[in-house]
């Protein structure tokens, strides 16, 4: 969504309410390009995270070895044998099938080519670092039901949710990074993106420790906005330090800009984010910690 969009006295026009000058539009589009930056990097966290946790189980239960030229994905030695995958999903031959053609591909890594031509297999955990984020969900989501479960509970460790509601969540919350890591990967804006899935509400109440209140998912905030993305990052990741880095990001960018309003918005507010962000992070942070 355009920038100026906050700026028009008659949505649709180029009318600009009195008084808005060009600083207001550049403040905006730094602002804008900055956030997504830290955004986008938190993303890759979570992104990291999954590929670990895939590549580590895959290689625990079904061994190292997968041969790129069959495709066929019939011979129960290969790590990626369809019926060590959940056969009630369609899409998991053709899914099989676009993992072995990265390997084959002329567009793979060092890593992936120093196991091609030096060792006898390409290991789950190289084949990884040669797919995309899509790709990788789409891997997650043909996984066994069991297998589904493990993951889960390793990025959902409370007791407080069913398996299948942590499935849920799961699924939701990396649809919607996916398409928000998109949306900033192709230059759009990240104010008031539409269109992107929304996290279920009793999960995101239960592992965000009440930092969101009910009340104001029921009117949007929090659901699948730029907040919802900050706070499935925090759900997901399990690393201290880089969440505290994650905030202290956020407040370098974002403090400098507090005293300033916009068309009668402060700029966390333009950003479709609580004016007491910080304080909130903080307390997930500490919950999450504790």
């Amino acid at each position: 969504m355009d920038i100026k969009i906050h700026f028009l006295s008659i949505p649709g026009t180029d009318n600009f309410i009195e008084g808005t000058n060009f600083n207001d539009l550049y403040t905006l589009h730094m602002i804008d390009t900055n956030v997504s930056s830290i955004v986008f990097k938190n993303i890759l966290f979570v992104e990291q995270y999954l590929k670990t946790k895939i590549a580590y189980l895959v290689s625990e239960q079904y061994g190292v070895y997968t041969n790129p030229k069959d495709l066929s994905n019939c011979n129960p030695e290969d790590y990626l044998y369809r019926n060590n995958y959940g056969r009630s999903d369609r899409g998991r031959n053709n899914i099989l099938r676009q993992l072995k053609e990265t390997l084959s591909s002329d567009r793979i890594n060092d890593s992936v080519a120093h196991y091609a031509n030096i060792r006898n297999h390409i290991p789950p955990w190289i084949l990884v670092t040669n797919i995309t984020f899509g790709l990788t969900i789409k891997w997650y989501n043909i996984l066994s039901s069991s297998d589904k479960t493990r993951i889960c509970s390793e990025f959902l460790q409370t007791p407080d949710l069913s398996i299948d509601e942590k499935k849920e969540f799961i699924s939701i919350s990396l649809d919607l990074l996916r398409r928000y890591r998109n949306k900033i990967a192709h230059g759009n804006r990240i104010f008031n993106l539409s269109g992107l899935p929304a996290l279920p509400k009793k999960q995101l109440l239960d592992l965000s420790h009440n930092v969101l209140l009910s009340s104001e998912y029921n009117k949007n905030i929090g659901k699948s906005d730029l907040f919802a993305v900050i706070l499935t990052c925090f759900i997901l990741i399990d690393n201290r330090y880089i969440l505290t880095n994650f905030m202290s990001d956020l407040i370098y960018t974002l403090n400098p800009y507090a005293n300033i309003r916009m068309n009668g918005k402060s700029i966390l507010e333009i950003l479709g984010l609580p004016n007491n962000l910080f304080d909130r992070l903080d307390a997930l942070h500490k919950q999450k910690f504790s």
